[in-house]
C-alpha cells in the first residue's frame, strides 16, 4: 500500500518530519537570520594601531572561507594573491576530424564556463570584502575612493587587499 498526500496540502504548507515545532515554526537554524555569521571575525580596518593583526587574520579566515564555499581558486586568489589562468585548448590541426573539431569545440566551453565561473566567485568574494570593510576603511579620502571605484568595478579582489594592507 503505498502513501498518498492529501489534495488540501500545499507545497507551502508542509513541514519536514523532526524540524518544525507545534506552531509551525521551524526549529533549525534560518537562513534568514545573520547571514553574516559565517564572516563572524572578518572585518578589514584603517588607521587603527591593531590593523595589521586584524588584517592577517581576516585574511586566512576569508581565505579558509573562499576553499571551501567556493574553490581553490579563490582561496588562493586571497592568500596568495594569485589569479588563475585558464589556457586555451591546443587548437586542431590543419583539415581535422570531425571529431577533433567537436571536441576542441568542447574543450573551449568548458574553459569559457570555469573563466565565468572564476569572475561570478571573485565578485561575490569581492562584494563580502566590501561589506566587511569598517566605516573608516570605506571613508577613506576622495583620492583613495576614485581608485576604489576603480577596483570596484574590475572586482580587483588583489588591489583591494593591497589597498587594505
Amino acid at each position: 500500500m503505498s502513501a498518498s498526500v492529501s489534495s488540501n496540502t500545499s507545497f507551502g504548507s508542509r513541514r519536514s518530519a523532526g524540524n518544525s515545532t507545534s506552531d509551525g515554526r521551524s526549529n533549525c537554524r534560518s537562513d534568514r537570520a545573520n547571514s553574516h555569521d559565517e564572516f563572524n571575525g572578518i572585518k578589514f580596518a584603517f588607521g587603527r594601531p591593531d590593523q595589521v593583526p586584524i588584517y592577517l587574520q581576516s585574511v586566512k579566515k576569508l581565505g579558509d572561507y573562499a576553499g571551501t564555499k567556493m574553490n581553490n581558486n579563490m582561496c588562493k586568489l586571497v592568500k596568495k594573491k594569485v589569479e588563475a589562468t585558464f589556457p586555451k585548448p591546443k587548437a586542431p590541426g590543419k583539415d581535422p576530424a570531425k571529431h577533433v573539431v567537436d571536441e576542441h569545440r568542447e574543450l573551449m566551453k568548458r574553459k569559457l564556463d570555469k573563466e565565468d565561473k572564476y569572475n561570478e566567485d571573485k565578485a561575490k568574494l569581492f562584494g563580502i570584502m566590501m561589506t566587511q570593510c569598517l566605516p573608516e576603511m570605506k571613508d577613506k579620502p576622495e583620492a583613495q575612493q576614485t581608485e576604489l571605484e576603480k577596483l570596484e568595478d574590475n572586482n580587483d579582489v588583489i588591489g583591494l587587499l593591497d589597498m587594505i594592507q
